[in-house]
């Protein structure tokens, strides 16, 4: 183990200042000239034009985000019914997710007015907006971390033109591009920090991303832990010289993170529990039941069928593989991108290559790791999927869309 942690903390903190050349303008000018046609094209948009759960959860969310509002203590919840006194009562509470994404998406709409299908429209544009600058924030640490934007904007323009994230770019939800947004502006913090010591960006930076979505604590998570190892195998090494361990800015980060995800989950459970009147105890409310649902724990069967662990980690190295297949290829590749409730997720028929496919793609991107610059850095995005996935299998095993988070794969590779 210390073998491993040795191996990828590499020589983190801190990093040398190597500055990328600013006049190389045109890297960036070919990237957001190639992000254009996503806002471009696409007049359909305005309609639920993707049968489904793509458009299931649009329809969620945009409702959710309607009812927000102070009147109702910022309850996140999906609509409204007379009980039996006649008094309106909210049904269908759903504060999973931080409620940022649903403010920002709320906020897009207020100019569409009653307008349903330009509600959809100014919902979709939003998405597609998060999505872009995740694309841009993602050329940006590649370009500091490998020192040259062609090779940073090649793999971002592949990375990004994957099946999942361009199949799912414009599903107005709050586990998404707005999540995916969070991921690339914390992971450029991380960057920012580990190059120039700049702490507090990378603070400022979790606070943002966390009230948008939960996704970035699954990069936090490795990139303290790595962090924490490498710099407690240096202090061994030294064997008693006058190194000190940077430990308080990791130890820092994660309580931060923690803190922020308590705080926002708090929030949307005190809303619960005000709507209820008090009745129901804290873990019996609905965001506190989806949470172990999420993670598998309250399954009578947790070890069988979809949440069996052979069953999961192959459908997970098939999201792998769909993450580096390139959207222009799926049709040739033989998988059905149309299926008609989950879009591009293995069926059983071509599982097997999907995660041999996989399979390839995490071993090449483990290797590249030996001669990758500032492997802890690239390591730690890595293992964000998987952090994300393997705590909630109950959630991944059934929704295809969070293979979206598997993005270190094809930027690492690619690179």
């Amino acid at each position: 183990m210390r073998g491993v942690i040795r191996a990828l903390a590499g020589r983190l903190p801190p990093l040398p200042r190597r500055p990328v050349p600013r006049g190389e303008a045109l890297p960036l000018a070919l990237l957001l000239l190639a992000l254009t046609p996503a806002f471009a094209f696409g007049s359909d948009r305005s309609q639920l034009y993707r049968s489904g759960h793509h458009d299931a959860v649009t329809v969620h969310t945009l409702a959710l985000s309607a009812n927000l509002s102070a009147e109702h203590g910022f309850l996140l919840f999906a609509r409204r019914k007379l009980d039996r006194n006649g008094e309106p009562r909210n049904v269908g509470m759903y504060g999973r997710f931080p409620i940022g994404s649903y403010v920002l998406v709320k906020l897009a709409m207020l100019p569409a007015g009653d307008d349903i299908p330009k509600r959809i429209m100014a919902a979709r544009t939003l998405m597609l907006a998060f999505f872009a600058a995740a694309a841009v924030l993602a050329y940006l640490a590649l370009a500091r971390l490998l020192g040259d934007r062609r090779i940073a904007l090649a793999a971002t323009l592949l990375a990004f033109s994957s099946y999942y994230l361009l199949y799912y770019n414009d599903m107005v939800a709050a586990e998404e591009s707005t999540n995916l947004f969070g991921v690339m502006l914390v992971f450029h913090g991380m960057i920012l920090f580990a190059r120039e010591g700049r702490f507090r960006q990378l603070l400022a930076k979790t606070a943002v991303a966390i009230v948008l979505g939960w996704h970035v604590l699954a990069l936090i998570g490795p990139f303290v832990l790595i962090g924490l190892g490498g710099e407690l195998l240096r202090l061994r090494a030294a064997r008693g010289g006058e190194r000190h361990p940077r430990l308080r800015p990791y130890l820092a980060c994660g309580a931060f993170s923690l803190l922020c995800a308590a705080l926002v989950f708090g929030f949307n459970l005190g809303a619960e529990y005000r709507a209820l009147g008090g009745e129901v105890a804290p873990p019996d409310l609905p965001s506190f039941q989806s949470l172990l649902r999420r993670a598998g724990i309250d399954a009578a069967q947790t070890h069988v069928g979809e949440l069996g662990w052979p069953t999961f980690l192959r459908g997970q190295l098939g999201g792998v593989g769909g993450m580096v297949i390139p959207f222009a290829l799926a049709d040739r590749l033989g998988p059905n991108p149309a299926q008609p409730y989950h879009g591009l997720w293995p069926p059983e028929a071509s599982a097997p290559w999907f995660a041999a496919l996989g399979a390839g793609a995490v071993a090449v991107c483990l290797a590249g790791l030996r001669v990758l610059p500032h492997r802890a850095l690239f390591a730690a995005l890595l293992a964000a999927g998987w952090c994300w996935a393997i705590p909630f299998r109950g959630q991944n095993a059934y929704h295809e869309f969070e293979a979206m988070f598997y993005v270190g794969f094809p930027l690492v590779l690619f690179a």
